[in-house]
């Protein structure tokens, strides 16, 4: 049932998902529907998941998938083994559904970013945003922040006027889960603070999130 349960909960985050029951087929599929994420088991009825991972990073397109590796083997040299062959994500069974669905909209991410032209500076009424040099500014006056704090302000920047979910701030800023939006919350109160009137712009979405209007 593992297959069908990820297909649904997969599905259910808004995600098109097909499915396959071995790793010939898996690659058959991929090489036909150029997907933008595997996820698969180490251990698959006719082959080891290395192999389906190599023959994937060996295709000759220019659209390679990003990997996703659930397996029961959590020793290290197993999970070493699998980001040498070109994984980009391992997660331990038995997992939780919803981390699972989480890393899956973190990897879209990052490939929907790695597609789109960068901007590196972001000028959002008096804020201003050096992505390369890491600096911000309000109103020219130089606003020093931490590394949480830049990157969690540069997420809500990048996606002004969009509500941003704690979860998927913290899978993306903190780069681990967590039951509680409560380092968010904490975050987003200093930053406020070190914004000055430009504080005010980061809105609260009760019971979900955050978003950065500007007006």
């Amino acid at each position: 049932m593992l297959r069908a349960d990820l297909v649904a909960a997969l599905t259910g985050a808004g995600h098109e998902v097909e499915s396959a029951s071995s790793g010939q087929a898996g690659i058959a599929l991929a090489r036909a529907s150029a997907p933008d994420i595997v996820l698969f088991d180490l251990q698959l009825p006719d082959m080891n998941g290395l192999e389906l991972c190599r023959a994937l990073r060996a295709s000759g397109s220019s659209r390679r998938p990003s990997l996703f590796v659930l397996s029961a083997a959590r020793e290290e040299p197993d999970r070493l083994a699998a980001f040498e062959a070109g994984v980009d994500d391992y997660v331990v069974k038995p997992h939780s559904m919803r981390e699972v669905v989480l890393r899956v909209r973190a990897l879209s991410r990052r490939r929907s970013a790695a597609k789109a032209p960068t901007v590196e500076l972001l000028t959002l009424g008096a804020l201003r945003i050096d992505r390369a040099a890491r600096r911000v500014a309000v109103e020219g006056s130089s606003v020093e922040l931490t590394r949480r704090e830049f990157d969690l302000l540069l997420r809500l920047a990048e996606r002004a006027d969009r509500v941003q979910t704690r979860d998927a701030l913290v899978s993306e800023v903190w780069g681990e889960l967590t039951d509680s939006g409560r380092v968010v919350d904490t975050t987003v109160k200093r930053l406020r603070k070190k914004l000055g009137r430009m504080g005010s712009s980061i809105k609260t979405v009760r019971g979900i999130g955050y978003k950065l209007i500007v007006d």
